[in-house]
């Protein structure tokens, strides 16, 4: 188990995270997750909506525990791409936002370029007023924790545009990234410049080969796990073997 202790209120209880080894997950690559994703949307009927749902509610919780155990009070800035990584963070900005936390939005692009999934995150976002900045440009404002939820598994390339911009701009800040540290290029395990440097990664389903490669050690942080309703079966439909490492939790970190 890891004790993640109050940065802020020491009179506060550590919160606990099983702690679950390296060697005792799949670890995929990002063809394969590719793959495990058309079989949940395509075969088990489970969308990408719910599994999005399911990613930043687990990201709101281990913001929560990297900030002492609540998010009451505290700043959160969370950073969004146009695809699904960023609908997730959408997600995470709502949750912290209905926790008390007082959360900013930067998404680096604008309205129009959204992904239909992601744009509805950032509907539910504008009617509960949590202030958003779309396109957003360079200027981070000062937080308790900022969430790097810009690019997905799918990234190819150095950051570019807004993305590469709001990279820039949180050097230096405690940064938790959701799946894969932006700029982490999970295909060919290539750590491109900028990128973020995270304090944490919460990944999901289940880790990325690439995270555990000689670049990651520069950006990755505590990796952490997340359950988004993935089955077996669907592993066992890419012919990968699975034992769950949720036994004892959603949220784990991986050791």
């Amino acid at each position: 188990m890891v004790s993640i202790p109050d940065r802020h209120d020491n009179s506060a209880s550590p919160a606990q995270v099983p702690d679950v080894p390296a060697d005792a997950v799949a670890w995929l690559s990002a063809e394969e997750m590719r793959a495990i994703d058309r079989v949940m949307i395509d075969e088990l009927g489970i969308e990408l909506e719910q599994m999005m749902e399911n990613a930043g509610r687990s990201l709101a919780v281990l913001a929560r525990l990297l900030l002492g155990g609540s998010a009451a009070h505290k700043s959160v800035t969370v950073l969004a791409g146009r695809g699904g990584n960023g609908g997730g963070g959408l997600v995470a900005a709502r949750h912290l936002a209905n926790a008390g936390a007082r959360v900013r939005v930067s998404i680096a692009a604008p309205r129009r370029e959204l992904a239909a999934v992601t744009r509805d995150q950032l509907d539910v976002l504008d009617a509960i007023a949590v202030p958003v900045e779309l396109d957003a440009a360079a200027a981070v404002p000062p937080s308790d924790l900022v969430i790097d939820a810009l690019l997905g598994y799918s990234q190819a390339g150095p950051p570019r545009g807004g993305v590469a911009r709001l990279l820039d701009a949180v050097k230096g800040l405690r940064v938790l990234s959701l799946d894969v540290p932006s700029g982490l290029e999970l295909a060919t395990g290539t750590l491109h410049s900028p990128h973020a440097r995270a304090e944490a990664t919460l990944t999901l389903a289940a880790p990325k080969t690439a995270l555990r490669g000689p670049a990651a050690t520069l950006a990755v942080g505590e990796l952490y796990l997340a359950d988004i309703s993935v089955p077996a079966c669907a592993f066992s439909r890419i012919g990968r073997d699975y034992v769950t490492p949720f036994a004892d939790g959603p949220l784990v970190r991986i050791i």
